[in-house]
């Protein structure tokens, strides 16, 4: 068994065909994508701490077409990849990721602290970890 398909068995990760890497390389920084939302966690734990450094709207916060990694979901990686199931699944936990994040803030913002720290702690955790091994799994996919 390859390296690759080591990884393409781990949560049946998406992986980009080798005829694409050039392309999607210079359509959409996995490593980028990855460090912005690995930093949502700490924004979202100032914001339920009430040492926010930004304002957060949750209803922009729950689009998942919004950052760069949506932008690339949504335009170039559906074009390319509609008829791909792992791509969907892909898709499918990036919007999630950014429901989770926006219902972060949404439970902040009703005062419904306790609600939101159990959801950043265990459901937003979860999936959080889900999309950074996707994203680092990606990276070193195009990197190799």
């Amino acid at each position: 068994m390859s390296i690759l398909d080591g990884i393409a068995g781990i949560l049946g990760t998406f992986l980009i065909p080798d005829r694409d890497k050039a392309q999607v390389v210079e359509e959409i920084n996995f490593m980028e994508a990855l460090t912005e939302h690995v930093q949502w966690k700490a924004r979202l734990e100032n914001y339920l701490n009430g040492t926010p450094r930004e304002d957060l709207d949750p209803a922009a916060i729950c689009r998942d077409d919004l950052c760069p990694l949506g932008k690339w979901i949504h335009g170039p990686g559906l074009r390319r990849y509609h008829k791909e199931p792992r791509f969907y699944q892909l898709r499918a936990d990036h919007a999630h990721f950014h429901f989770l994040a926006g219902n972060v803030v949404r439970h902040v913002q009703s005062n419904e602290h306790a609600e939101a720290g159990a959801l950043l702690e265990n459901e937003y955790k979860r999936t959080s970890r889900k999309m950074v091994q996707a994203l680092t799994e990606l990276n070193t996919h195009l990197s190799g």
